[in-house]
């Protein structure tokens, strides 16, 4: 377990820097424009270093399961749609196509889904059947694009991603029951961290900024709804579904919130704004790096009540009712900034 997450970690150091200068001779690199406020020419490998790391380690030392082999080969397809995207900037309808085949591959190559919800109104665990399926795809459409559309400033889906790989790890390990997925987590948690040394600029004489792109948070969401997947279903499950809303809360909230008010606005949830948070509190005053301490810190903050809900196994509904609530008022204060301080 510990030796696969070091080699990810030292695998993905070296595949940013294998994967760099070839990023610039074929082109995926992030250009300036009216959305994308930054200096030059940024190449776009940060998610493929990442599963080029995790694919490493996982074919070195975990066992060839029929799951992991599903997964890595979803992850493959997904960080190549993603590189696409990155490249030629892909229409949504074909993005989501992709999306609903990677799910598919994802729930009839293993022969699993979502089908348990847990007790979220205190009235028994809700089952959904044969229905599961339909939720299942759109979990995974969701969560993939919740990843993917919170990428806005630098280290905002690194530090993210970092966060919920962590509480997860820490969720299997807790639980006494991982089933063997601990060494997932905990591989992508240290592969993340090479990305963010280069992205965040830490010791700029030897790394040069790099970002995740679509390849790499597309990526990162599907890792996320994976390992929630694993951990919350079947009888041997190692924390209940409502947990899974608090670890994975600052993309889920910002989404939902984001979405709600371009349809108010009568425009299309999948064009590109500027009203993410990241972009109010900009707007409201605080620096890069202050916004991403400030989101950080709130996701950190939800992840550690999910982890106690968990622990101490606070009743099911009373946490969605206390997720719910919070969410209100994130979109109720969002909003009321978000035309504040609207440029």
């Amino acid at each position: 377990m510990i030796i696969a997450a070091l080699t990810s970690f030292c695998f993905a150091f070296l595949a940013i820097k294998l994967f760099k200068p070839i990023a610039v001779d074929v082109g995926l690199v992030d250009k300036p424009n009216a959305r994308k406020h930054h200096d030059g020419q940024i190449p776009l490998i940060g998610g493929i270093s990442i599963f080029a790391a995790v694919l490493a380690a996982s074919l070195l030392w975990l066992p060839n399961t029929l799951e992991l082999r599903m997964y890595l080969i979803a992850s493959a397809m997904m960080v190549f749609i993603g590189a696409l995207d990155d490249k030629y900037d892909l229409k949504v309808r074909i993005r989501i196509v992709g999306q609903i085949i990677i799910a598919s591959l994802m729930i009839y190559g293993v022969g699993g889904y979502i089908s348990n919800l847990g007790d979220l109104f205190g009235f028994g665990n809700i089952n959904l059947g044969p229905a599961g399926i339909i939720f299942t795809y759109f979990a995974i459409i969701v969560v993939i694009n919740a990843y993917n559309m919170v990428d806005g400033i630098d280290g905002l889906i690194g530090s993210l991603s970092l966060n919920t790989f962590t509480a997860i790890a820490i969720l299997f390990l807790i639980s006494g029951n991982n089933n063997g997925y601990l060494s997932y987590p905990l591989m992508l948690a240290t592969a993340t961290l090479p990305y963010l040394v280069f992205n965040l600029g830490f010791f700029k004489k030897y790394t040069n900024k790099i970002f995740m792109g679509d390849a790499g948070s597309m990526f990162i969401g599907l890792s996320v709804i994976w390992l929630l997947s694993m951990g919350t279903q079947g009888e041997n499950a190692s924390f209940r579904p409502v947990t899974a809303l608090w670890i994975c809360a600052v993309p889920l909230m910002d989404m939902l919130a984001i979405v709600m008010r371009r349809y108010r606005k009568g425009k299309s949830p999948f064009k590109p704004d500027r009203d993410h948070l990241h972009h109010i509190l900009q707007r409201a005053g605080l620096s890069s790096r202050q916004t991403l301490i400030a989101i950080t810190g709130f996701s950190v903050l939800m992840s550690i009540l999910g982890v106690l809900g968990e622990y101490f196994q606070v009743p099911e509904s009373l946490e969605l009712v206390l997720f719910i609530v919070i969410f209100i008022l994130y979109n109720k204060y969002a909003r009321h900034f978000s035309w504040k301080y609207n440029e």
